[in-house]
């Protein structure tokens, strides 16, 4: 068991360290990783006010409601596992773009990515396709350029994606089954 666990942390690192480096040695990736890392959640607060622009209001319940037990359960695995950043465990090969003291030093999963995710999927769930899948591209850019700043391993933006894409498909299904009694 530890031999596969220390395989998978192997192939992790090793992917990281290619899109890391990938950055590192183009400018216009490097441009692109620091401003999805660092911009690409605001594409998702912009969609809020879409959806109240429309009057989609459920799809933005649907959303925040997905956040917010995505964000719960990101707390519980907080509160029992902190997997230092790329930065601070390989401090010798890779430096963060972003300004360290207002990071939290916990890695998994990516906040920045279940958030994208679970509001891409609370969106598609409820028929703005588009939108949807606008949001989930911007919400991939997000993820991997959260591994090419240094910020994440790839591991903790699949883990991220994953419990993100979940939180949608439960709060989706939450929200159907109350709009019975709002109507």
């Amino acid at each position: 068991m530890n031999n596969t666990l220390e395989t998978i942390r192997q192939y992790d690192l090793r992917a990281f360290l290619k899109l890391y480096d990938l950055g590192l040695n183009n400018n216009f990736i490097g441009s692109t990783y620091l401003f999805f890392s660092r911009y690409g959640i605001v594409i998702f607060l912009l969609s809020f006010i879409y959806l109240i622009w429309v009057k989609r209001i459920n799809a933005l319940l649907c959303s925040m409601i997905s956040m917010l037990l995505a964000g719960t359960v990101d707390l519980i695995i907080y509160i029992i596992w902190k997997r230092p950043r790329p930065f601070v465990a390989h401090a010798d090969v890779v430096s963060s773009v972003a300004d360290q003291t207002k990071v939290d030093l916990s890695s998994f999963p990516s906040s920045h990515t279940y958030v994208a995710f679970a509001v891409a999927t609370s969106v598609f769930l409820y028929g703005h396709k588009k939108l949807g899948t606008f949001l989930f591209i911007v919400a991939i850019l997000v993820g991997v350029s959260r591994v090419g700043a240094g910020l994440h391993y790839p591991s903790d933006i699949i883990g991220g994606a994953m419990l993100g894409i979940f939180s949608g498909i439960v709060a989706y299904l939450f929200i159907q089954k109350a709009e019975r009694y709002w109507e």
